[in-house]
């Protein structure tokens, strides 16, 4: 078995320093050498060395300027390190390689989403989902979008198909905020009952289940999902605030 091989085996495990020490073995030996800098650059990755993974992916691409693996996981640690830039230019780079790598697409969303620049990573999951029409997350932060440009109906078709995908507690959770919005209560409980069902520890779902009780005129019942949400977090304010109301209210 190749120094390559064995630090291969030791990436796959999860043992990360031992991998840096074969790959470096691989590298000096002059065996798989391109492949030797990404693996030893994923395992800096994965152990959040970003500033040391950009130097062995850049290293990898130097030698392999068409393996789209090198250029993605580049991006991924540049936005890491906080360049949005860069990391854009790196899923661009995988996209020009491999036009269907539809992980690219949303990643590059997903860097766009987060500079607020929502329709264009609307635009970015679109072309992601052409691709693989039951990429859950992509749904998932096409419905965020949405709901920033305040196109209730199309984030709530979204967060629905999410959960006929898999469902997961946060797409719950935003729904039922977007329900919330339109003023439709009942949706909006149930969604917030469904968040909790599936992370009981999920102090904003209680919170907010609290807040439309509130509206429903439901005091009792409301005080009590506020006092579920600051036992899980005691620093929440907003619940120790409507607590203290009702404290005032009744003394």
């Amino acid at each position: 078995m190749s120094f390559y091989e064995e630090g291969s085996q030791y990436l796959h495990k999860g043992q990360y320093r031992k991998a840096i020490d074969y790959f470096t073995l691989s590298i000096k030996r002059q065996i798989e050498v391109a492949n030797s800098y990404f693996g030893r650059g994923l395992s800096q990755y994965y152990m959040k060395q970003n500033t040391d993974a950009i130097k062995d992916f850049d290293k990898a691409i130097e030698l392999d300027a068409k393996n789209p693996n090198f250029y993605f996981y580049r991006g991924m640690a540049n936005f890491n390190q906080f360049n949005p830039t860069k990391a854009s230019e790196n899923f661009d780079q995988v996209i020009a390689i491999d036009p269907n790598h539809f992980v690219a697409y949303h990643q590059k969303g997903y860097v766009l989403m987060n500079l607020n620049k929502y329709d264009e990573a609307i635009q970015c999951f679109n072309k992601s989902l052409e691709i693989n029409p039951d990429y859950e997350s992509c749904y998932h932060n096409r419905a965020f979008c949405y709901d920033q440009l305040q196109e209730f109906d199309k984030a709530i078709e979204d967060y629905s198909k999410v959960i006929a995908l898999k469902p997961h507690f946060l797409s719950y959770y935003n729904r039922g905020n977007t329900y919330f919005i339109l003023q439709d209560l009942e949706k909006a409980l149930d969604d917030f009952n469904q968040s909790i069902e599936l992370n009981p520890n999920h102090f904003l779902s209680y919170y907010n289940k609290g807040a439309i009780l509130e509206k429903m005129e439901k005091q009792d019942e409301a005080i009590e999902e506020f006092k579920k949400a600051l036992q899980l977090n005691p620093e929440f304010h907003l619940a120790a605030e409507r607590l203290e109301y009702y404290q005032q209210q009744n003394s």
